[in-house]
Parts: structure tokens; sequence; C-alpha cells
């Protein structure tokens, strides 16, 4: 007998991490330069883009890094592979995490891992993970800050002091993807630990364009690291990885109007995040753990499955929400959802409460 499946309609993407308004942001210099020169998109289009270098030249000045230091990457997820495939042979992870920073490991690869805990608000201890991470024999730390999923962003001297006592390791990756919701913007510049780069030189910082600026298709990032890295890097294979929208957008951050436009909208959204979690730490019918992303980790009750939840919010509502029951590290029944627009996040707030009482 043929099973047939009712049409699934999302009307709210709450597992997608990004900040919505930044795409509208996105969108309307876009639109505007198409309007100003109609032959730019198709130039994007029907050209190569520039190469890895020319384009890092572009970036340097919006983030304060000389070019030499900065790899260009399809996505961060490229340059995080970069990083483990040629600069680490066992490396050290927080869990739970963001899977790819174990799942990248190849066969040549130790893994071990050092678990944050729930009761703790996932919160790292510096000392004991510096402890676990020298009795594992790694050579390679992973930093998530703020992490994914649980949204824990580590204190600045916290950080510090864990970079100051690992620089021994051959290398280590702080991954700051997340890091404009949890972070302030000093003197209208963007919010970054890449400084931190100039004391540690095994440290190497990733970074995501997709979460803070709404543009994942466009699939762009980088990572700052040693020129020495970078020169071997672009001399194997990663010269020419950088499409054309993803160029125009490096070009569009580089423009002196465009950082000025952003601020104000990350501001904007950080208020809406800030309501949504004051909201969902005064429910009663789920724990949502506190957040310094634009997303928020809750633990439903106990004996209700997230996969039932996931379900009902999709089928009723058309909200989609992360079941996090692949998640290495949490024990118990997680979702994390990802925080949206003001409207968007009154519906789901409402859904959340009426699946969850209603099962």
């Amino acid at each position: 007998m043929q099973e047939f499946l009712p049409d699934i309609n999302v009307e709210i993407d709450a597992c997608y991490l990004s900040n919505p308004l930044a795409t509208d942001l996105f969108w309307k210099f876009f639109d505007s330069d198409v309007q100003k020169d109609d032959q730019l998109f198709r130039r994007l289009v029907e050209a190569y883009p520039a190469q890895n270098a020319t384009i890092a030249e572009r970036l340097a000045p919006a983030i304060g890094v000389d070019s030499s230091r900065i790899l260009m990457a399809n996505g961060a997820t490229e340059a995080i592979q970069a990083i483990l495939h040629n600069y680490a042979r066992h490396l050290h992870v927080i869990v739970p995490t963001f899977s790819p920073y174990y799942e990248f490991a190849t066969p040549d690869h130790q893994v071990t891992t050092f678990r944050s805990h729930k009761e703790d608000g996932f919160a790292l201890d510096p000392a004991e993970y510096v402890d676990s991470v020298n009795k594992s024999g790694a050579d390679a730390a992973i930093l998530i800050t703020p992490n994914n999923p649980d949204g824990y962003m580590i204190p600045r001297d916290d950080l510090t002091w864990i970079l100051d006592r690992l620089s021994h390791l051959r290398t280590i990756v702080v991954d700051e993807s997340f890091l404009h919701f949890g972070m302030d913007s000093v003197a209208g510049e963007l919010p970054s630990l890449v400084s931190i780069t100039d004391a540690f030189p095994n440290v190497s910082i990733v970074k995501s364009m997709s979460k803070d600026f709404g543009i994942a298709g466009i699939r762009a990032g980088y990572a700052i690291m040693s020129p020495e890295r970078v020169k071997d890097l672009l001399a194997h294979g990663y010269l020419w990885n950088i499409n054309g929208m993803a160029e125009y957008f490096f070009s569009l951050l580089a423009r002196p109007d465009f950082i000025p436009a952003y601020l104000p909208v990350l501001s904007e959204y950080r208020d809406a995040v800030t309501r949504f979690t004051d909201t969902t730490s005064r429910a009663n019918y789920l724990t949502a753990y506190p957040t310094s992303a634009n997303f928020q980790l809750m633990e439903l009750p106990p004996g209700l499955p997230a996969d039932l939840v996931t379900t009902l919010m999709l089928f009723r509502y058309g909200i989609y929400v992360r079941n996090c029951d692949d998640k290495v590290g949490l024990d118990g029944e997680f979702i994390r959802v990802a925080i949206r627009t003001e409207s968007e996040n009154v519906k789901i707030v409402a859904a959340l409460e009426d699946v969850i009482s209603s099962v």
C-alpha cells in the first residue's frame, strides 16, 4: 500500500541560524547597486571572480588584519577542513559542539573530547579544560565562542588564560562565527577576537558570514592564521575558491557605508534576541538555557521526545526547529530554536507552548 504524507509548508525556518534583518540589508545594497549598474549581476555570473589573495586584500581593512594572514573560504566549513587536515593530527573537542569539528576528522586523526554540562549552563571551567587538553596529548584544540548548540560564550579573560596555557599546541581554532550576537561593537568596528592572534601565533580564527549577515547561500567565510600557513594553503588548492556573489559581498563589507549601516541592524536584532530569551526564560513548560548567540537550546520535559515536538511544530504550525538527538554530549531531549524577527518569534513561542502542553 502506498503511503501519502501531507505537504509540508515551512512558514518559519527556526533551524537555520542567521540574522534575517541583515539579509534585508544585504538585499537593499545589492538591489541599489544593480539599479545603478544593470550589468552587475551578469558580470558576477559570467566573469571569473578574483583569486583568494586579491579578495583578502579587499577584506583586510574592514577586519583590521593584514591580507597575508587571511584565507578566504567557501563557507567557514572549508576553512575548518583546511586547518584540521593540514595542521592537526589529534583534535581535542568540547562536546556538545558543531559536529564538523569531529566529523571532518580523517582515519589518520585521533579525536578526544571534553564535556560541558547542562547543570553548569554549559559553562567552561578553564582550569579543568586546560588539564583535559594536556592529559589527552592532543596537538590541536577547538574553541567555539559562542558555542553551537548551547550558546555559551567564553569570557575574554578566560579565553586569554586558556590560550596562554596552551601555547605549546600546534594549532588552536577559535571559531567566532556567532560572536556578533554576544560581543559589543567598539568604536564602530565589527566585533571580533582577531587581535588575539597577535599574541598567540598558534591560534587560527574561523569566521562564517552566514550567521551575522544572513547570506548562507553565498557560501562566504574566512580564517585568520599565520602568513606561512596561508601561503601554504594557497599553494595547495585554495587559490580560486570564492564565487562571484561572495566576492561582491566581501567588497560590500569593505565599503565605508556598509558597516555603519549594518551595526544598527545588528543592534535591533540583538534586542529581538533579548526579548525572545526573556520570554522563554520564564516558561514553565521547558528549560531554556542562557545564550550569547542568536539561537537557544531548550530541554523538553522528561518523557517528551524531541522528535515528536519537532514533528508537531512542523506539521501544525509550519515551524521548523532543530532536533538535537544527534548531538554528542547532550543527555536528555533537546531542541535548538533559531531566533528570528519579532513577529516570527511571537509565533514560535506560542507554538512551543501549545505543542508541549498538548502532548
